[in-house]
């Protein structure tokens, strides 16, 4: 059977339109790092960033979740009410920014790490053999309570009542694993920080992955950072001797190290205003290995 393709973006579009705001084209240069030559060319934020049918489900209708209602509505919704936050950070700062709006910073960022396509596949796989290794376990007590015309295995019986549901299976708790509340809660009471970057000869690159978690959740060395515009980033800190020590940075070197982290988490491509960060790229993207702000 033929389905509708649809755009699923990781990076979402708000996010991209920082970079792409005052250009003439309205685009961002879209660097590909998986490329010979790292070429560039101009992309809409509706053009780029995304996936066909990244987080849509196998069938029309699996567990009585829809086949797009990850996107539609659950990362949606993440998205909108994001971009509001996104432009007060960017045009007012942290404080302008109440609780509800933080809450809905933190959902974001969580959403981030899990929306990235690799993951996503290793949710996908992880999460299908996992269950299918559950069901199959004990067949004795299958034998026990099924009855004739029943599948001969669970395996087979939990397919055959809900069409889609193992191969599902991560998928269909997508929306938990993105807002977890026991990490949004430590998100929510880390240190937060809005550096300005504004004096800088350079500006700040996005990449396809961009959030960068330096740490574990609970490492008292975590840094979150995430580039919010070619100028501004959004960091958050869960000691303050790693506070402190960011304080202390040159913005010039703190920028420098963010663009480098960007790039070492960066999977396939790198977002800029224009091209001149590539000598930037073709310097350092044979390295990229390590995660480092501080």
């Amino acid at each position: 059977m033929l389905y509708e393709n649809m755009r699923h973006h990781y990076v979402p579009q708000f996010l991209l339109r920082a970079w792409a705001n005052g250009s003439l084209d309205g685009k961002v240069e879209d660097i590909r790092l998986d490329l010979n030559g790292f070429p560039s060319s101009r992309r809409a934020p509706k053009s780029t960033g995304y996936k066909d049918d990244l987080y849509a489900l196998s069938k029309p209708v699996v567990a009585g979740m829809k086949r797009h209602d990850i996107e539609k509505i659950f990362l949606m919704q993440v998205d909108n009410l994001a971009a509001r936050a996104h432009q007060k950070l960017v045009e007012h700062g942290l404080r302008s920014l109440t609780n509800s709006e933080r809450s809905d910073w933190v959902r974001f960022l969580m959403s981030l790490r899990v929306r990235q396509p690799d993951i996503v596949q290793k949710l996908k796989i992880e999460s299908e053999e996992q269950l299918t290794k559950t069901l199959a376990q004990q067949p004795e007590e299958y034998d026990v309570i099924s009855e004739n015309g029943d599948p001969p295995t669970l395996v087979e019986w939990t397919e055959q009542q809900s069409p889609g549901h193992i191969e599902n299976f991560g998928l269909l708790f997508f929306h938990e694993i993105a807002s977890n509340p026991e990490v949004g809660d430590k998100i929510f009471k880390m240190k937060w920080w809005l550096w300005d970057f504004t004096n800088v000869s350079f500006d700040l690159l996005l990449g396809d992955h961009p959030c960068v978690f330096t740490k574990g959740i609970d490492d008292p060395n975590l840094i979150i950072a995430l580039p919010i515009s070619p100028k501004k980033a959004f960091m958050a800190t869960n000691s303050e001797g790693v506070a402190a020590t960011i304080r202390k940075q040159v913005p010039k070197q703190l920028a420098m190290r963010l663009n480098e982290s960007s790039l070492n988490q960066a999977r396939a491509r790198i977002y800029a205003r224009n091209t001149s960060p590539k000598r930037f790229i073709q310097n350092r993207a044979h390295f990229r290995s390590e995660v480092k702000i501080c």
